[in-house]
Formats: structure tokens, C-alpha cells, sequence
């Protein structure tokens, strides 16, 4: 008769969520799963497979949880505060867990990783920040807060900016400071007001 498992798979999931965020793939070996979960290879393997199966298990969960901060982008009241306030969060959530940008992004540059689907997985998620970043300047230039302008462009620069202050903060900017960094983005796309 098989054992039951003796843990809890979302709480390992978690702690390697941890773990790769900070680090990437390829920083991450197989040695640190185990350090980081109390759970041996062996353990590992049999409830997520291999490196990189619990990696793409790592990738989806933080996918989930990316949908729930992208939910305030894609709303209908959604706007420059919107926009404003996921630069913020994004940035706080990075250091409270000692991540220097989005395992997104960090899935997209990581060499370690040479499968077509996790890489797609990444591109799709990607694509997913941009166009809700988008969906809420377009909202925001409907309603005057922004002057009209293309609003799929500007949610690309938005990602790359939010995604730009992680290294900013890992240079040694301040948290205000890379802020107030991304603010200047967003204040050159205000109306006019000398009109």
C-alpha cells in the first residue's frame, strides 16, 4: 500500500516559487529544492517530476496569481492610478520576496530553459501584462486623463518600464526614486495642459 504524503504540495510550490523568483532557472539546482522544501529528490520527483516539470507547475501558479493583479488593469474604471498602483505593487512584491523582476520576464532571458512550451507559456503570459496595461491607458485616454495616443504602444512601455524598475532598484535606486522614474512615463502622455 502506498504511503500518504507527508506534506503539503501548494506550501512546496510556494517555497519553490520562492526559490526560482529569486533566482531563475538555471540558478536554482536541484540541491536547493530540497534545502528550500525539507524534501529529498526522490520526493520531489514523484509528486512533480523532474526540474523542470516543478518548474512549469512554479511558472503556473504565479501565472494564476498574476490574473489576480491584472484584474484592476482590466476593469472598466481602470486608469492611470490602475497603472500607477500595479507599478507600486509589483515593485513591492519583488523585494518582499527578494526577486529582481518578474519570473515572466526572467523565464523569457533564462538560458537554462530550452523548452518550447515553457518559453510560449511565458510569451503568452507577457502578452497578457502588455495587453492589460493597454486596456487601461485606452481606458484612461477615453475618459481625458491621458492625451489620445496608441494605447498598445504604451502598454508596452509600461511593461518594459515596470519591468525596467526592478533593475533600477537592483542598482541601488531607491524605491521612490525608480517610482518617480516611472511617473515621468506616465506624465508625458497627460494633455496638454497650456492649451
Amino acid at each position: 500500500m502506498a504511503r500518504p504524503r507527508e506534506f503539503d504540495p501548494e506550501e512546496v510550490l510556494e517555497r519553490c516559487l520562492e526559490l526560482f523568483w529569486a533566482r531563475g532557472f538555471a540558478g536554482v539546482s536541484v540541491s536547493d529544492l530540497e534545502q528550500a522544501t525539507g524534501l529529498g529528490r526522490q520526493s520531489l520527483y514523484a509528486a512533480f517530476g523532474d526540474k523542470q516539470a516543478l518548474f512549469a507547475a512554479v511558472l503556473e501558479r504565479y501565472r494564476a496569481a498574476t490574473e489576480h493583479w491584472l484584474a484592476p488593469l482590466l476593469a472598466a474604471d481602470a486608469g492611470v492610478e490602475t497603472v500607477r498602483r500595479y507599478a507600486r505593487d509589483a515593485l513591492a512584491a519583488q523585494g518582499k520576496h527578494g526577486a529582481s523582476g518578474c519570473l515572466v520576464v526572467k523565464t523569457l532571458w533564462d538560458r537554462g530553459l530550452e523548452d518550447g512550451e515553457l518559453q510560449a507559456g511565458a510569451k503568452a503570459a507577457a502578452r497578457r501584462v502588455r495587453a492589460a496595461f493597454a486596456h487601461a491607458l485606452e481606458r484612461a485616454s477615453e475618459r481625458g486623463e491621458l492625451s489620445p495616443g496608441d494605447s498598445v504602444r504604451r502598454g508596452d512601455l509600461c511593461f518594459a518600464a515596470v519591468n525596467g524598475l526592478a533593475a533600477l532598484r537592483r542598482s541601488g535606486v531607491s524605491e521612490a526614486s525608480a517610482l518617480a522614474s516611472f511617473e515621468l512615463l506616465l506624465e508625458s502622455w497627460q494633455p496638454d495642459q497650456r492649451r
